[in-house]
């Protein structure tokens, strides 16, 4: 492995395929790593594509200042969909990072450590020839298991040529990364059976930015905001959802949930949904057809400013997700952890290889799609005094921050920059 720059600091190029921050998309990820590593010491630059579905608006190709971070964008064509468009896009980047590696060199620096993030795996193949061109470590991300993203979420079959292909990529990088990062808990066992040394595991997972500035004023003024501190100052129980509106957020069992209180004359909890997806005009008209507009208000989506100033009017934070075996191997949602560090009590109607809100002992969690049970943790929530809501949120408040503190994250992985190990 190549020796750190001549300056001491180790330097990282941190490729995603789908990278946001400020003013560029919502996948603030990168964004918050590299500039934890700036403030560590470290030079970092976010390597993305110049179009990808998650830009809040295409970029212009090339390299620019994002907040403090400097990033490259790689020129790419934009897509539809998830067809053939979508993988020409995944080719076409991988082989830009690798044929204009010496430019971004001369721009960036060489690199001392190459990350390649993972929402799809193929990307790896342009890092790691990157990393053993420049003499730095090979880090593979994973944020999703592909391909079994494919045949157990997306049906796909085994034995389709782009999940043979996917596998192969899967196997190639757990084999010849010189660390694996998960973003999943319970991840070490698949990845040891598809080739990888157990030496070469760590997890690392999804973060919060614990520095958020306050709120401005102006967010108290937001309809969901208002609604919040009205419903709350009449002394109901307010529940939150924010976050994306599709059929796996299972946010349908909470407006049942709702209904079924309602049906039991419990008139103590109203929810609040915020956000965007393909069952947002659904949930709109289920609410409407149960008789719950005076109980469950349903909202676009929102900055994120905004839903923070939601979080510090609401009683309880919820979060669901469709069963799927997928989720043996760990969840790691983002929404849980704002809700942590929000002090909020937490519902969590996940069934997953892990529950951290069993594990800080912040709220209740349930099965997925029981209604009942959905609701009497509700009940129970709504119920608490202020002081035991307070210990409770207090409880999830530690916990994200000694676990899921961008500070702590980068601080992992810049070991793994200056170690001499793998």
């Amino acid at each position: 492995m190549a020796e750190h720059s001549a300056n001491g600091r180790p330097n990282i190029w941190y490729v995603h395929p789908y990278a946001g921050g400020p003013g560029v998309g919502r996948y603030s990820r990168p964004y918050y790593l590299a500039r934890q590593w700036q403030q560590s010491g470290a030079r970092a630059t976010v390597f993305t594509p110049a179009f990808h579905h998650l830009l809040d608006t295409p970029q212009a190709a090339g390299t620019r200042q994002v907040s403090g971070v400097p990033y490259e964008f790689v020129p790419t064509r934009s897509y539809q969909g998830n067809g053939a468009g979508r993988l020409l896009h995944m080719a076409a980047f991988s082989l830009k990072i690798w044929l204009h590696a010496e430019k971004y060199a001369r721009r960036h620096g060489r690199p001392d450590l190459v990350i390649a993030s993972s929402p799809h795996p193929y990307i790896f193949l342009a890092t790691h020839a990157l990393a053993r061109k420049f003499g730095a470590k090979s880090i593979f991300e994973v944020r999703d298991l592909w391909p079994l993203s494919l045949t157990e979420l997306a049906g796909v079959s085994p034995r389709h040529p782009l999940v043979r292909f996917t596998g192969w990529v899967e196997r190639y990088a757990h084999r010849n990364a010189d660390t694996v990062v998960s973003l999943l808990p319970c991840t070490l066992e698949h990845m040891m059976a598809t080739g990888m040394p157990s030496s070469h595991w760590r997890y690392i997972p999804n973060g919060v930015h614990t520095d958020e500035s306050a709120p401005p004023a102006s967010a108290e003024d937001q309809p969901c905001v208002s609604q919040a501190r009205l419903w709350r100052e009449s002394g109901r129980s307010v529940v939150v959802y924010a976050g994306a509106l599709g059929r796996p957020n299972y946010v349908d069992s909470l407006v049942q949930a709702i209904a079924h209180l309602k049906d039991q004359g419990d008139t103590n909890v109203s929810a609040i949904i915020v956000g965007r997806g393909e069952l947002q005009e659904e949930l709109r008209t289920t609410i409407a057809h149960l008789g719950l507009t005076d109980r469950i208000a349903l909202f676009e989506q929102m900055p994120k400013q905004t839903v923070l100033a939601l979080l510090a009017h609401a009683s309880v934070g919820y979060i669901s997700l469709r069963k799927e075996p997928l989720f043996r191997f760990g969840v790691s949602p983002n929404k849980l952890f704002d809700y942590m560090l929000a002090r909020l009590p937490v519902l969590f109607a996940v069934q997953a290889g892990n529950d951290p809100v069993q594990e800080s002992a912040c709220g209740v969690s349930v099965n997925p799609g029981d209604v009942a049970a959905i609701a009497d943790g509700l009940r129970r929530l709504g119920s608490l005094s202020e002081a035991e809501r307070r210990d409770m949120g207090e409880r999830g408040h530690a916990y994200v921050l000694a676990h899921h503190s961008y500070e702590a994250l980068a601080r992992a992985y810049l070991d793994l920059a200056t170690s001499k190990e793998p």
